[in-house]
């Protein structure tokens, strides 16, 4: 069994407790607007349900739905960059064994808008890291034969899945590499991580679904912290029961959202950086992903693009041709007439005054009728 980084991540959280009280904070403001939210739509719920009983029940599971979107949306755009931050502060102290100077929210904002200049960007390279991982996992990872369950063979499906799920860790730990290296072109970084996290992913892959597990029993745990004094709540005062129900349900969620998944992705960083540690992109690995997911092409592709765009056009020409003569080899051009564009240049040592620019009439004889120039030096 790979070592779980469990202690490691629990002290790490405690470093970076400005993001832990940041988080708690605005996922308590995303619960009380889905209390209020829930609030509003059950008392329409309600009032349906007298008219009609399922079109009250059909109207109460819209609304489940669209706290999915709200909460979907929220983490996407707010909660994202949020935890791109906190992952850029853990970083630092999980590769060099200290926080960084000054304050730990505006260092991790401003190493996410270094490296990624744009929000756009941060999703874009997200979304193709998140496609090559999970292809690698359904085409090479075989979770059930290195978890030592006993019977665990026999819910390959279901362990896949959760595999599958535990990869949102794994895309921020590619990611992380940004912040590890002070790299600029990050879809490099990407690329590269990705074929790191291919060469070592057993402990990687291992720790991150068990994390995902351990989510699950953390958030029952909550439940029940919860609902017991909400069940002592609403047995005194039983019109409160399903307000109270649901009052759980969004706490014990806003709780793991804010605490558990932030503990999973910080063990996750630890098991990435220390599996990987040593180690460099392996060509093998590289024709293998490559022939699997079009994802870990199209991230290639753009990492040469980007390196290109950075470089120049000589640099693209390099990368082209495999070699471009430089100023000093590529031979000077034939000369021209007198004061011409490509005349060539007068020695260093005393001569006559050089040909006028071109469209002056030249100081000195007349070229002769044939034509063939004359270079003043000649005469000299």
């Amino acid at each position: 069994m790979p070592k779980l980084y469990l202690g490691e991540a629990l002290a790490l959280l405690g470093k970076t407790l400005p993001f832990i009280w940041v988080r708690l904070g605005s996922y308590a403001v995303l619960g009380v607007g889905l209390l209020v939210y829930f609030g509003v739509l059950g008392g329409i719920g309600l009032l349906l349900g007298r008219l009609w009983a399922p079109l009250g029940f059909i109207f109460f599971l819209v609304a489940i739905g669209g706290a999915f979107a709200v909460v979907s949306w929220a983490s996407r755009y707010y909660f994202h960059l949020l935890r791109a931050a906190h992952t850029a502060v853990m970083t630092e102290f999980i590769v060099y064994g200290h926080g960084p100077e000054g304050g730990q929210i505006a260092y991790g904002r401003k190493a996410v808008m270094d490296r990624f200049r744009d929000t756009s960007i941060l999703f874009a390279v997200d979304v193709l890291v998140e496609g090559a991982v999970k292809a690698f996992v359904r085409t090479f990872a075989r979770i059930a034969s290195i978890l030592p369950i006993p019977g665990m063979r026999g819910f390959g499906n279901l362990v896949e899945r959760i595999a599958l799920m535990s990869t949102t860790y794994v895309d921020e730990a590619i990611l992380s590499r940004a912040y590890k290296e002070r790299e600029q072109n990050v879809w490099q970084v990407a690329y590269d991580g990705v074929l790191l996290y291919a060469q070592a992913w057993k402990p990687i892959l291992t720790n991150a679904v068990v994390l995902v597990l351990i989510g699950y029993v953390e958030f029952l745990l909550l439940l029940v912290i919860l609902g017991i004094p909400a069940l002592a709540i609403a047995a005194v005062f039983p019109g409160l029961s399903v307000a109270l129900g649901i009052l759980v349900l969004v706490g014990a969620w806003m709780i793991k959202l804010a605490v558990a998944d932030a503990f999973s992705l910080a063990a996750t960083l630890i098991a990435y950086h220390r599996g990987t540690e040593g180690l460099t992109p392996n060509e093998e690995w590289k024709t293998k992903l490559e022939g699997v997911s079009d994802r870990f092409r199209e991230l290639g592709q753009k990492a040469v693009d980007n390196a290109q765009r950075r470089s120049g056009p000589a640099a693209s020409a390099i990368a082209g041709s495999g070699s471009a003569p430089s100023a000093q080899d590529t031979p000077p051009p034939a000369p021209e007439t007198p004061g011409g564009p490509g005349a060539p240049a007068a020695p260093e040592t005393p001569a006559p005054p050089s040909a006028p620019p071109s469209g002056d009439a030249p100081e000195g004889p007349t070229p002769p009728p044939s034509g063939e120039p004359t270079d003043p030096r000649d005469r000299s």
